[in-house]
């Protein structure tokens, strides 16, 4: 049988401030604009997990829906929204929380925990209706998120 692709769609909220706290304001605006401004703004942030497996000779199903809901609401949705992504995503030492660090944490949560043999296979974030952030399998095996 052959291999299939399969993706979620899944919504959450967050805040966070892009700067370097080592830097003044004046380095952070021009690195990061108004988004480095104290207080920070918020997102409505659309997430697509997409799997890839071979479906089940019974069931036609890669895997069951309500696994991979369950596994994206407690590692990523529960963790992340409606928070400050400056203190979940814990980057003392490391970069601002742009959505390029926060779509590499989100694979980085997700994963080992796709129950094999499926397995992740692309994670989008849609942070504004102009700006989409992806990563795809092949691309990640020499990505690490935090360094």
């Amino acid at each position: 049988m052959s291999t299939v692709l399969v993706g979620r769609l899944y919504r959450f909220n967050a805040g966070h401030r892009l700067f370097h706290p080592e830097r003044d304001d004046a380095w952070n605006f021009d690195v990061f604009g108004k988004c480095s401004f104290a207080g920070g703004h918020g997102h409505n942030y659309e997430l697509e997990i997409v799997v890839r497996g071979t479906p089940d000779r019974l069931t036609g199903r890669v895997l069951p829906l309500a696994a991979l809901d369950a596994i994206v609401d407690e590692h990523v949705i529960e963790p992340l929204d409606h928070r400050n992504l400056n203190d979940v995503l814990a980057l003392v030492d490391g970069p601002a929380p742009t959505t390029e660090v926060l779509m590499l944490e989100i694979w980085r949560r997700l994963v080992g925990r796709i129950p094999p043999p499926v397995s992740l296979h692309r994670v989008a974030v849609s942070e504004t209706d102009k700006n989409l952030f992806e990563l795809e399998a092949r691309a990640s095996t020499a990505l690490n998120p935090r360094g």
